[in-house]
This record gives C-alpha cells, structure tokens and sequence, in this order.
C-alpha cells in the first residue's frame, strides 16, 4: 500500500513538474545568468501587457492580433520592435506573408528597463537565442527609429 502510494506521488509530481517547465521552457534553455534575470521579469511585464492580444504562447489572434512567435518581422529588426512596443503601431503590417490592419496601442508608460526585459524575453523564448538586450538598446531605438 505505500509503495503504491508512494508511486502516485512521484507521478503527481512529475505530472505538475513538468507544466511548469513547458510553460517556462525558453527561460530556463537561456545559459547566461543576466540574460535569463531579464528574461524572468520580462515574462511578467509580456503576460500583463502583451499576451491579451498576442496570447501567452506568442501566436497571436487569428488574422486579427500577428504572432510574435517566429515572426519574420520582429526577427528582420530588433529596434523596429522595441520602438512599435513604447510606441504602438497604426496601420497595416505584414508578418510571415499575412496581412494585419489592426492598430497596437502604445505602452507609453513602460520605462527602457521594462521594454528591455520584455524584449529579452521575446527573442530569447519559442526557439530564438538572442541574447540579453539592454535599456541602452532599447533607448537607442526609441531615439533612432521613425
């Protein structure tokens, strides 16, 4: 009887252990002590201010909301992106050879530490290995990009 127990246990817990590593996955493949820091703080500020529109996973909203996950855009132009989260964007884009038109409010309120958190985990999770990217990136592209 507590052997069997005992194994229903273990199993439970294996069970539970392993949803959490999925849903952390990406940060815990990122090697570099910093980078997975930001990264951690990074998935907090995505999850209340992106994952509305562009779901936890990434893979945003049909034909409605673009993916940010694997998105040919994000990954041709890293300041691109970080200026589009402070800023928002109006109008059409196109991501992986699909049209989206509807308009990304800004985050007008994210300070460069938190779009740089945000921004590491994004490229650093769902199969990319970017590296860390820093306040001072992120202020150079706010700067820099029309």
């Amino acid at each position: 009887m507590k052997t069997a127990i005992s194994s229903l246990l273990f199993l439970l817990f294996i069970g539970c252990k392993g949803g959490a590593d999925n849903k952390n996955e990406g940060i815990s493949n990122i090697k570099d002590l910093k980078t997975r820091q930001y990264a951690i703080q990074g998935q907090q500020l995505y999850l209340q201010n992106c994952s509305n529109c562009h779901q936890e996973d990434g893979t945003g909203l049909n034909r409605l909301i673009p993916p940010l996950k694997n998105a040919d855009y994000m990954l041709d132009d890293v300041d691109r992106s970080l200026y589009i989260i402070k800023n928002g964007l109006k109008g059409s884009i196109i991501v992986n050879n699909v049209e989206y038109n509807q308009p990304m409010p800004e985050n007008s309120k994210l300070s460069p530490i938190e779009i740089a958190q945000i921004a590491t985990y994004i490229y650093n999770v769902w199969g990319h290995d970017y590296g860390l990217i820093g306040p001072e990136k992120v202020r150079e592209a706010l700067e820099t990009t029309p």
